[in-house]
């Protein structure tokens, strides 16, 4: 019973992730929110007409490559979700959907890398150190890795509930 229910937990858990993956407004055109963050950050990098439209095409190629694995992943999901819900999950069919899933995740972490590579070939090296800049402002302002958290304090994985307050010494 223990192991259906940990391997029931590592499902969910993975098919949360994987929605995650594609995120809100993902299908919104070259660079999210209707393109407004891609022209951010072009001008913030000092990107060249050229550079500019090279990563717009690029982004274009990138959500047309990327519809077929959404479709994959919705499809593995809802697999995975009629496995758990199942009356009597058969823990064969949670894991099976489970690992697919999670191959699927790794396909698609792979073509973002692949992508984001793509991306960075066109910068130059000056551009290359403010992208990075930016990367390391971004994860500081949402509890990066770096330990200070949106408000000034270190950041915490997601359920993981706050130390509580150490009590006054007298």
């Amino acid at each position: 019973m223990k192991a259906t229910f940990g391997i029931v937990m590592l499902g969910m858990t993975l098919a949360a992730g994987a929605t995650a993956l594609a995120g809100p407004g993902a299908e919104k055109g070259p660079g999210g929110r209707d393109g407004r963050h891609l022209q951010w950050l072009a001008d913030e990098l000092g990107l060249t007409d050229e550079q500019e439209a090279n990563w717009k095409a690029l982004h274009e190629q990138n959500r047309a490559e990327r519809e077929p694995l959404r479709k994959e992943g919705r499809e593995l999901r809802e697999k995975l979700r009629a496995a758990v819900e199942a009356q009597n999950p058969d823990p064969q069919a949670v894991g099976a959907a489970t690992l697919a899933l999670e191959q699927h995740r790794k396909a698609v972490e792979a073509a973002h890398k692949a992508f984001r590579e793509r991306l960075n070939g066109l910068l130059t090296p000056e551009q290359k150190t403010k992208l990075e800049a930016l990367k390391a402002s971004h994860r500081r302002g949402r509890g990066g890795p770096d330990g200070s958290g949106p408000h000034g304090g270190p950041g915490r994985p997601r359920g993981v509930a706050p130390e509580p307050p150490a009590a006054p010494e007298s």
